[in-house]
C-alpha cells in the first residue's frame, strides 16, 4: 500500500537582514544637556566673528550718523522685556542731543529653551539658555550681519561671547521670538543703534517682565 505524502509546511515569512536594516529607527528627543550643548554652539558661531569698531572719520560710510558725532552719541540702549512691543528707547548725549530719534522702538527678545524662566536674571544670563540677559553692558562692537542667519543685519553686540546683540530681522512677534538677541523691527533704526553708538561707552540695559511665550526653542 503506498505511503502517503506529508503535506509541505509553509515557509514563515521573515524579513531579510538588509530589509530589517533599511527600516528607520524613531531619532530620541534630545535631552535637556544635549539641547543646552546645541544652543551652546549657535552661540559659539555668532560670537567667533571678528567685530569691528567704528571709524571716527569714515563718515561716508555712516549715512545714519549724525553730524556731530563723536560728540553726540548714544548713551544709552533701554531695552524692555515687556509684552507685547518690547519697547527700545535711545538716550543720547552731547551738543545735538536734543535733536535726535529716541522712540520707542518695536523688538523681540530671547524666547528662550525650552522649559526655562528667562524672567529669572540668573537664568537669563545663562550661555545656551537662548533669553536675552537682564542687566547693563557695553557695547562691544559691530557686525554686518550675524553668521547663523543672514537675514539678522546691522548688528551691534553687547554680550559677544554668547553671541547676544540688537540687530534688524525681517520677524518681529508680539512676543519673546529670538535665540537670544533683540530683533528690531525697523531697519533704520538698526542702522541708526550702529552708526552712532561707541564701543565700551555706550550701555545697553535690559529690564522688564519676560513672559514666557506659547512656543519656546528645543
Amino acid at each position: 500500500m503506498p505511503k502517503k505524502k506529508r503535506p509541505l509546511k509553509r515557509a514563515r515569512k521573515t524579513r531579510s537582514r538588509a530589509s530589517r536594516k533599511a527600516t528607520p529607527k524613531k531619532q530620541a528627543k534630545p535631552t535637556p544637556k544635549e539641547r543646552l550643548a546645541r544652543a551652546k554652539k549657535l552661540e559659539a558661531l555668532d560670537a567667533g566673528k571678528s567685530t569691528f569698531k567704528v571709524p571716527l572719520l569714515t563718515l561716508t560710510s555712516h549715512p545714519f550718523r549724525n553730524d556731530d558725532f563723536p560728540q553726540t552719541f548714544i548713551q544709552q540702549i533701554s531695552v524692555t522685556l515687556d509684552d507685547p512691543d518690547h519697547w527700545i528707547t535711545l538716550t543720547w548725549v552731547g551738543p545735538n542731543a536734543d535733536s535726535q530719534e529716541t522712540g520707542p522702538f518695536r523688538a523681540s527678545p530671547g524666547a528662550g529653551l525650552r522649559g526655562l524662566n528667562c524672567d529669572d536674571e540668573t537664568t537669563s544670563r545663562r550661555s545656551g539658555s537662548k533669553c536675552t540677559p537682564k542687566g547693563t553692558y557695553p557695547v562691544q562692537g559691530f557686525q554686518r550681519r550675524l553668521n547663523s542667519d543672514s537675514r539678522a543685519t546691522y548688528v551691534t553686540w553687547f554680550m559677544q561671547r554668547r553671541g547676544i546683540a540688537l540687530h534688524y530681522f525681517p520677524i518681529v512677534p508680539d512676543y519673546a521670538g529670538s535665540h537670544g538677541c533683540v530683533r528690531l523691527e525697523s531697519e533704520h533704526v538698526a542702522r541708526l543703534i550702529q552708526d552712532n553708538s561707541l564701543v565700551d561707552e555706550t550701555q545697553v540695559v535690559v529690564s522688564g517682565t519676560w513672559t514666557k511665550p506659547s512656543k519656546q526653542w528645543s
